[in-house]
């Protein structure tokens, strides 16, 4: 069997960085040959292969080990001192060329190379130079990012892919590597890697350089009858040799062990378990926040769960903010049971509302926070309604730069006791860490990563009840939503959004093209979101309008992420999340009880409409062309999360 220790991975690279991302993500892209390097390897190329075959062709197929030999001397003396500047010692094992000639056939699929080293010690490692630009037409890399550490399964051609049950499902997860002609693809064998067929008009050609530690012993495992392996000693020429006989008993190398192997392939669900761990750990790792909080424990919290809960006004302040809203007669303009102030059309009356919660909760933040900014401010009302949920989901980016650490926070602040029964905020402690991408505007227009999803996540929620006058900080990108308020009552709150005092406030809005690939970025100051609430932007988005009085936009990608319900659920979890009992039987009970009373009203409107319906009336196809707010009405709503929580 091979060595399980769990030792410590010998050092191949001589920078340190460059062998840290090595190892966290199997591989790194850095520049490699010069221009000329470049063109005098494909003049080689041309000159030793006046026919080359269609599809994918590799030199080291050929059965001409002279003319094998020739293109590891060439090689060689364009890369080998390179190679030695490089990394530590290591052993050399040969170099070959990559071919796609144009053509569908040419696709090459999610595979992983061959276990020829302990891989808890050792790396054998492929450097692998286009030799002109590659991007996604003509056949770029593709990989998974962490994957060279997602199975430990021995791999040769005669051993059963651990991938393979899985290979089709796992596509979505490759990620394109564009690169330039003679940077260098340097990556861990173990990774999981693939590539698109080369749909251009000319050849992708590339040349591939292995290596291992030179303290590593190379090995070649063949699977035998019985659910047996054997192991066999081989030499740096071996791979050269034995790729003209693959899949038979190799005829070189010395047979030093034979054991008893399990063969069986990764599910599904162990997969999704190891990319999720991988994905938080990098999350973990690199996610940033410049600090807000006076509180260095209160600081921590924060940045680890993504909320924090805090008494924040008396209960002076608290009347006198009721006082003040009751006085205003506010109006459920858009008829969702759910809104806020700052989406009323009396745009001077959200400048006072601004104003006025500002002087009572910006005062008590300061006593809290540091060096901050407040850049938005409203009530939140949620009005009494057994149907009306609020779905999960993150609030838009507001600030500019949140991989360096700026971030954007909701200010909550309860102006009634909030429970279950009237609608409690609900969190997902740790989703702020889940994924990083710009969250644009307008919605329902936008396609974001919770869309199809919502109801999957609502189980999960932890939700926290509060006193009038405690407050609720979360990050814009924690998940959060809340369950209907069945109460008499209204559930108040009022809301402050607070930055960093240095941080630019931005607006990200999505290109009224119809291609949803491109953000147009804007450059705001506060008075932006009073102008622009998201039932302008929606209507603006609808007629192809663009922002006006903010400066030309900067044209950005967007890159949303894409995950599965089952992919996020384990993610949920992973950070700790617990199934809500408690929730789920109340909104189960409740959505029963709605769901039979709608269905009765349904079939009595059916009746009626039947016995009035012509005799002669033909017979139509409905073609749901519905928005969003006309589908997922409070009542559908309620249902499809009756049917995850039941199911």
């Amino acid at each position: 069997m091979p060595d399980t220790g769990g030792q410590k991975m010998q050092q191949l690279f001589k920078n340190k960085n460059l062998q840290a991302d090595f190892e966290r993500y199997g591989y790194v892209v850095v520049p490699f040959l010069s221009g000329k390097e470049v063109a005098e390897l494909k003049d080689f190329f041309h000159e030793t292969h006046p026919e080359i075959p269609n599809g994918f062709y590799s030199s080291s197929f050929n059965e001409d080990s002279k003319h094998k030999e020739k293109i590891n001397q060439k090689v060689e003396s364009l890369l080998g001192n390179k190679v030695e500047s490089k990394f530590t010692e290591v052993k050399k094992l040969g170099s070959c060329f990559l071919n796609k000639q144009p053509g569908p056939e040419s696709e090459m699929p999610i595979h992983q190379d061959w276990t020829v080293v302990d891989e808890n010690r050792f790396a054998s490692v492929t450097i692998w130079i286009p030799l002109q630009d590659v991007g996604e037409k003509n056949g770029a890399i593709q990989v998974i990012d962490g994957s060279h550490k997602f199975s430990d399964a021995l791999r040769s051609p005669s051993l059963t892919d651990p991938f393979n049950n899985i290979r089709d499902v796992i596509r979505k997860d490759l990620k394109l590597l564009p690169m330039k002609a003679g940077e260098a693809f340097i990556f861990n064998q173990a990774l999981l890697h693939a590539s698109p067929p080369n749909l251009s008009e000319s050849p992708r050609l590339a040349v591939t350089y292995g290596l291992i530690h030179a303290d590593a012993d190379l090995r070649f495992y063949h699977g035998v009858e019985d659910g047996k392996v054997e192991q066999y000693a081989v030499d740096t020429n071996f791979f050269q040799e034995y790729n003209t006989q693959i899949g038979e008993r190799p005829k070189n190398g010395k047979l030093i062990d034979t054991f008893k192997y399990d063969r069986k392939p990764l599910t599904l669900e162990a997969y999704r378990t190891k990319k999720i761990a991988f994905m938080q750990e990098e999350r973990a790792e690199n996610f940033k926040m410049k600090p807000l909080f006076k509180d260095v424990e209160k600081q921590q919290f924060f940045e680890n769960e993504g909320y924090a809960v805090f008494p924040l006004i008396d209960q002076n302040e608290v009347d006198d903010l009721k006082r003040y809203y009751e006085n205003l007669n506010l109006k459920d303009e858009n008829g969702f049971g759910f809104h806020v102030s700052m989406d009323q059309k009396d745009k001077d009356m959200c400048r006072s509302i601004r104003e006025k919660i500002w002087g009572t909760v910006v005062p008590a933040l300061e006593n809290h926070l540091k060096d901050f900014k407040p850049y938005v401010s409203s009530f939140v009302i949620k009005e009494s309604n057994p149907k009306g949920v609020v779905p999960a989901h993150q609030d838009w980016s507001f600030v500019d730069k949140e991989e360096e650490g700026y971030c954007s926070i909701t200010c909550w602040v309860a102006l009634v006791d909030t429970t279950l029964d009237n609608g409690c905020m609900g969190v997902i402690k740790g989703s702020h860490r889940f994924m990083e991408y710009n969250r644009p505007s307008p919605s329902p227009q936008t396609p974001v990563p919770l869309s199809d999803h919502m109801f999957s996540i609502f189980p999960y929620l932890k939700t926290i009840e509060m006193k009038a006058g405690e407050v609720l900080m979360f990050d814009n990108r924690t998940f959060h939503a809340s369950p209907p308020n069945t109460t008499d009552g209204i559930r108040l709150a009022a809301g402050v959004g607070v930055t960093q005092k240095d941080a630019q406030l931005v607006h990200y809005y999505l290109k009224p093209d119809g291609k949803n690939d491109t953000l147009l970025k804007y450059k705001v100051d506060e008075d932006f979101f009073l102008k622009y609430e998201n039932a302008r932007l929606a209507k603006m988005y609808e007629n192809g309008e663009l922002i006006e009085g903010y400066g030309e936009p900067k044209e950005v990608p967007y890159d949303c992420p894409q995950f599965t319900s089952d992919e996020l659920v384990e993610m949920i979890k992973s950070a700790g999340n617990e199934y809500n009992v408690p929730m789920t039987e109340k909104l189960a009970k409740l959505f029963s009880q709605q769901e039979k009373q709608q269905e009765q009203k349904e079939e009595e409107e059916k009746t009626v409409e039947h016995e009035e319906k012509p005799k002669e009336q033909e017979e139509y196809v409905w073609i749901d062309d519905r928005s969003f707010f006309q589908k997922y009405t409070p009542l559908n709503i309620a249902r499809e999360i009756k049917k995850k929580l039941v199911s």
